[in-house]
């Protein structure tokens, strides 16, 4: 055969195979069997082996690459990717459809909804330039995944290149979930080793895709269902719904679940979840509930989001699933803020597609409403991904050597005594210089949402405050090498990694300082409030920064960017926040009179003030949030936002109010400041007349934002 035949053959072959993989996987059906696939695919191996000219990055043949050598590469997603909220019971989803009509400022309006089942896999985002797969992003914290591309290639029912581009010319992101078959993963189990088998499909997959040698990946049989396209793929179509965009993403020849259905009510809602609980066992892969969505886009986009969720839609959960263990122990935890926390030791049991062996149990009170006794039979529960707890004691399998438990007076950490604080149900250490307490708010400082400094887990942790090297968190950013070498498997690269990850931790956003901190009562939320709202006095920061730069062909080059950022130094930090009173503080919306008095109180610490200065000594610098240097001219302001506005979408709109200090309601009344009103303004701008409250054009709006009036 000669290389113009070869060529011709391998063709014919590729589109052969490409169409025989779109019948099997898109459609659910095939007219050849699954051998004839693997024949066609092994002649075109053979002739591109002996003709290695004719190899394209397109071909069905390469889905395995190389082997990566490092870490996977952060990349940042096109637009931001955002988590469900749950709901477990009609009364929620009645709740939730109560939320909607009065965003819409409407409780009659006739909503459709649509349901799909929730596949219990990985989120992935597929990547399409020019009609052909350049990457595949896991969610990661929602700006930026990992870069799985390598991995996810090898899945067989994701094509390299899409069957209709409709005009497609830009990036297209594809949301789907990666997921691995029941029977697969039994298939993957058999091989490994008890320690390492899978606890479930979803753990499975993720394991899978992240492996570096995608080989690997490609003989465990993942597949993808894929049900979303970001919004500029969505309005340059047309799409009005849902339903449309799950019929486009299938024309496009990725894989849609077709178990889909819209339902007009909360009633047929509940009624599809009851449907697919008795019926789960019979599907192939695992789900753990439903989702349901709005099916109007336009009503989607009026609703938009929360920071971390979509409005429009919910996550409906299968019941808590239960489960009986005895209890062989009850330990006390010793938390970051001294509160003392018993937790049960139990035979293993599986719930909810995992091993548990652990179970709060709260506090004392709790221990006695219970009448938990040590050796006893007890009901576990575990709801979506909450902590396993005891809910019920089953007293007649009670033995007759179980014993009660009764709280210790004293710390089991640094056996100093426990208080507990009128008004509370908690024990707390009262020894502020706890080695437990130590060692809690040192790993809540290196956690994924405070300072995120990856390689210094509990037991690193440990053996830094056992050889003296860290006694409080700011220590962590005066460790060295030498000191790293001082501990169990810390060799030249795991050294340089960690030391890398502390260096680049130096530099933190300002709400996840705060939260770092550790400060009672203040959560993620509360500290994005006091990142954003407090008046912080900053400066210009100039840095060097690695950036991945990705090109269409999806390789990633290092560079290094100069990045001007506003930035506040911690001595400034801690000017501003003794600056306040606490009665200033819990005026501010969002604080209140305890989160108030739990900061200041932390403030007025003189330890806690030479901890912070220790921070910046130690080259810690923290970064505003976008907007926190804007003046706060709508400050303590309210807004409702009615019809379309000419140029800004309402998401930006909002944005720009909450920059600026104010807030945004979805209701008029007498408590409204403004209302921005675009073309056809319903009866929200009838109702500002009416009540005399001030209302905005978009022009008079943004001429407001520029000149602080």
């Amino acid at each position: 055969m000669t290389e113009a035949e070869a060529q011709d053959r391998v063709i014919k072959l590729r589109e052969e195979i490409w169409q025989r993989n779109h019948e099997y996987f898109i459609l659910d059906k095939s007219e050849v069997s699954e051998a004839v696939r693997d024949s066609l695919k092994k002649e075109l191996i053979e002739l591109e082996k002996e003709f290695p000219d004719l190899i394209t990055e397109d071909s069905p043949t390469q889905r395995v690459g190389a082997a990566l050598d490092g870490r996977l590469p952060k990349i940042r997603h096109i637009t931001q990717k955002e988590s469900l909220m749950d709901a477990f019971s009609p009364d929620d989803l009645a709740d939730w459809e109560d939320q909607i009509r009065r965003a819409l400022d409407n409780e009659s309006a006739v909503l459709e909804y649509i349901a799909e089942l929730k596949i219990d896999g990985l989120n992935i985002t597929l990547v399409y330039e020019d009609g052909k797969l350049a990457r595949a992003v896991t969610r990661g914290n929602g700006i930026e995944g990992e870069d799985v591309t390598h991995a996810v290639r090898t899945i067989e029912s994701i094509p390299f290149k899409l069957r209709e581009s409709k005009n497609i010319n830009h990036s297209i992101e594809i949301s789907g979930e990666v997921y691995m078959n029941k029977a697969s993963l039994n298939k993957l189990n058999a091989k490994l080793k008890d320690e390492d088998k899978f606890a479930n499909p979803r753990n499975a997959a993720a394991g899978s895709v992240r492996q570096l040698d995608p080989s690997i990946a490609s003989q465990r049989e993942l597949q993808i269902f894929c049900y979303g396209l970001n919004r500029e793929t969505v309005e340059k179509l047309g799409l009005k719904n849902q339903t449309e965009i799950l019929e486009t993403i299938a024309s496009l020849g990725l894989p849609v679940n077709k178990e889909h259905r819209v339902i007009k009510s909360m009633e047929a809602a509940d009624n599809v979840l009851s449907q697919w609980e008795k019926k789960r066992d019979e599907l192939l892969y695992e789900i753990d509930g439903i989702v349901l969505k709005v099916n109007d886009l336009k009503i989607q986009h009026d609703l938009g989001s929360t920071a971390k969720a979509p409005r429009w839609a919910r996550a409906y959960k299968f019941a808590a699933e239960q489960g009986t263990a005895r209890i062989l122990d009850i330990e006390l935890q010793v938390g970051r803020t001294g509160a003392i926390t018993p937790v049960a030791l139990l035979t293993p049991l599986q719930l909810a597609g995992t091993t548990v062996s652990r179970a709060t149990l709260h506090n004392e009170d709790e221990i006695h409403r219970l009448d938990i006794h040590i050796g006893d039979t007890v009901i576990i529960q575990k709801a979506g991904d909450i902590i396993p707890e005891v809910v019920q004691t089953l007293k007649k399998l009670r033995p007759k050597d179980s014993r009660a438990f009764h709280y210790p007076k004293n710390c089991p950490s640094c056996d100093k005594p426990l208080g507990r604080p009128e008004g509370e149900v908690v024990h707390r250490c009262t020894n502020t210089d706890c080695e437990g307490m130590r060692k809690e708010r040192i790993e809540h400082l290196v956690s994924r949402y405070a300072f995120n400094i990856e390689g210094l887990g509990k037991e690193t942790i440990d053996q830094l405050i056992d050889k003296g090297f860290v006694s409080d968190p700011a220590d962590i950013f005066y460790l060295t090498d030498n000191e790293f070498s001082q501990l169990d498997l810390f060799k030249e690269k795991k050294i340089d990694n960690a030391l890398s990850s502390i260096e680049n931790g130096k530099k933190v956003p300002l709400d996840r300082f705060i939260f770092a901190l550790g400060i009672r009562h203040i959560g993620r939320e509360t500290a994005e409030i006091l990142a954003r709202r407090l008046k912080w006095k900053t400066e210009k920061l100039t840095i060097q920064e690695k950036q991945s730069i990705s090109s269409q062909q999806s390789l990633f080059v290092e560079e290094e960017l100069e990045k001007t950022l506003e930035a506040i130094r911690l001595s400034e930090f801690l000017n501003t926040l003794q600056s306040y009173t606490s009665d200033e503080l819990k005026e501010i919306e969002g604080i209140g009179e305890i989160v108030a008095k739990s900061l200041a109180d932390w403030i007025s610490n003189e330890d806690h003030r030479a901890l912070i200065h220790k921070f910046e000594n130690g080259g810690v610098v923290c970064l505003l949030p976008k907007g926190t240097t804007v003046d706060q001219i709508f400050s303590s302001q309210t807004f409702v936002l009615t019809g379309t506005l000419p140029s800004l979408s309402r998401e930006e709109a909002k944005k720009m109010i909450k920059d600026r200090g104010g807030k945004v309601s979805s209701t008029v009344s007498k408590n409204t400041d403004y209302v921005l009103a675009g073309e056809e303004a319903g009866s929200k701008l009838d109702k500002a007349n009416e009540l005399n409250i001030s209302v905005l054009t978009e022009s008079e709006f943004i001429s407001q934002t520029k000149n602080g009036t």
